[in-house]
């Protein structure tokens, strides 16, 4: 490190050293509120501002029934997102000329060329050719068609019909054996109308096993977890780092949490063994440290000690609008936000929510974890709850907003 940059670091040391010891106390209250509610057994939290650590901090237990704490090295499920760094890896692919992003999916899995759209009502379903075919873009962005039995419930039994209604499905032995089933399903609407969240990153997934000849987890392994170092992030846990799985609970009574009955929802799918099965959609587990070097390297222009993971200008790709005047939808309910190829992105309507700079970047997972990266600022959020269903959605960006609050006052 040559002098002027050891000197801006220790300006930026300096200048936050006394934030991190005595302005913080607002996060750590809206956190143990949640634990004091019962509406969460513990959560992790990590804030890092120009690439410096402010607040790395564990509240409550892990495990309620061992009464296990909770450390800022557990592990928790995080399900979407997964999303980002399956569209990074994606996204080297088109860096390195192998697939474009306006390819047909086609090209690649000839079986979608066939597929159809869902029109009428379930009673009096039509069948129609698709107007154009699906783009690897509309996959990145969930405007496919591909979506969710909880995005279309009223279409609940076609997803059934097709073994398609279930999140982070091991019914399939394999990515390519899933996607297969789903060139047969018909679409829910034609590629490129509306943005539909679902299965379309699955699709990614067993596109990327198909140009690399490795495995989703080997790719990543290779080509973002080792060079970033994240020691923690798998599908599936070594049985050494088992013991560090946070428990999933959902909240029984007011004063109750319990863990997840296995006939509704197999929470410990991480903990399976020899498994050829990796799902793109949300499969991975991973801790606030990890998930934090994986933005840092978004956040520096995709290079992290002099390791590029994907180049900026396809950065600036990932966090730039491609909905257009759309936005994206959750059970039929509007965000205020825009979306990239992959990630969340703030609005100037979406600002209210978090206050949070236009173009930030964010997304969360169905257990209630969430991430957030404001270029602006030069600032990473990573929150941690380990609960279904996702309920906890305003405490996480309050979290936020309470954090950009005391940034800005500094």
């Amino acid at each position: 490190m040559n002098v002027a940059k050891f000197l801006a670091l220790l300006f930026i040391v300096i200048s936050f050293s006394s934030l991190r010891a005595q302005d913080f106390r607002a996060i750590d209250s809206i956190i143990q509120l949640q634990i004091q509610k019962h509406n969460t057994a513990g959560a992790v939290g990590l804030i890092m501002k120009d690439g410096v650590v402010l607040y790395d901090k564990a509240f409550g237990v892990a495990n309620l029934a061992q009464n296990a704490p909770m450390t800022t090295q557990s592990i928790f499920r995080i399900a979407s997102q997964t999303k980002a760094i399956v569209s990074v890896a994606c996204l080297q692919l088109v860096e390195r000329g192998l697939i474009q992003l306006d390819d047909p999916i086609q090209n690649y899995f000839p079986a979608f060329k066939d597929q159809k759209v869902v029109t009428g009502t379930p009673e009096q379903m039509v069948l129609v050719a698709l107007q154009r075919p699906i783009t690897i873009r509309d996959l990145l962005t969930h405007q496919s068609g591909i979506s969710s039995s909880d995005e279309y419930p009223k279409y609940a039994a076609l997803f059934k019909k097709f073994n398609l209604d279930k999140s982070l499905n091991n019914n399939f032995k394999t990515l390519a054996s899933e996607v297969e089933q789903i060139a047969q399903m018909p679409l829910m609407h034609q590629p490129g109308d509306r943005f539909s969240y679902g299965l379309s990153t699955n699709v990614i997934g067993a596109l990327i096993e198909k140009i690399s000849g490795l495995s989703l987890e080997a790719y990543l392994q290779k080509n973002i977890f080792d060079p970033l170092q994240m020691k923690d992030t798998y599908f599936y846990l070594p049985k050494n780092k088992a013991s560090r799985l946070v428990e999933l609970y959902y909240k029984y009574s007011d004063t109750t949490l319990a863990t997840v009955d296995p006939a509704v929802f197999n929470a410990n799918y991480p903990l399976q063994q020899n498994s050829s099965y990796f799902s793109a959609i949300g499969g991975l587990v991973s801790t606030t440290h990890d998930y934090a070097k994986f933005l840092s390297c978004l956040l520096n222009g995709g290079t992290v000690k002099n390791k590029k993971i994907l180049s900026k200008n396809l950065i600036d790709s990932l966090t730039t609008n491609q909905l257009g005047t759309k936005t994206f939808i959750f059970g039929g309910f509007p965000s205020l936000n825009n979306f990239g190829l992959g990630v969340g992105l703030t609005s100037n309507k979406g600002q209210i929510l978090n206050q949070a700079s236009v173009g930030s970047y964010f997304w969360g997972g169905a257990f209630n974890t969430a991430y957030m990266v404001d270029p602006t600022r030069k600032l990473i959020t990573v929150f941690y709850f380990q609960r279904t269903p996702f309920a906890l959605s305003s405490i996480l960006s309050s979290l936020e907003k309470a954090t950009i609050k005391i940034l800005d006052q500094k």
